[in-house]
């Protein structure tokens, strides 16, 4: 795992020792790819089919998803909860504190 540097903790869970006891990912690579290519396009109707209490929580140094569409999506779907914090897109690594105690307090409301 040292080998991983500073990706360690966001890639140790996804490598795996196989039976021949060499190393890699549990997964294909084009997988990830596959993934990205489903986060675009227009969801507003599969967000807004709810009304169900929703906790978005926004890395406000991150570049995923901008405060502009963060507020949106709060603002188009009742009941949603928008928490920032100072950090990057990974503010459950780099945020622990401040990703549980927005849960925390989320389901607390509920």
């Amino acid at each position: 795992m040292t080998q991983l540097g500073p990706f360690a903790p966001f890639l140790e869970s996804a490598v795996r020792e196989r039976l021949d006891g060499t190393w890699g990912l549990h997964f294909h690579p084009k997988d990830i790819y596959e993934s990205e290519d489903q986060v675009h396009g227009d969801h507003w109707a599969d967000w807004t089919c709810s009304a169900c209490p929703a906790l978005l929580i926004r890395g406000a140094k991150g570049g995923v998803l901008s405060a502009e569409q963060a507020a949106q999506m709060a603002a188009r779907r009742p009941g949603t909860r928008l928490v920032e914090l100072a950090t990057d897109h990974f503010l459950y690594a780099n945020d622990p504190v401040g990703f549980a105690d927005a849960v925390r307090d989320f389901l607390a409301s509920a």
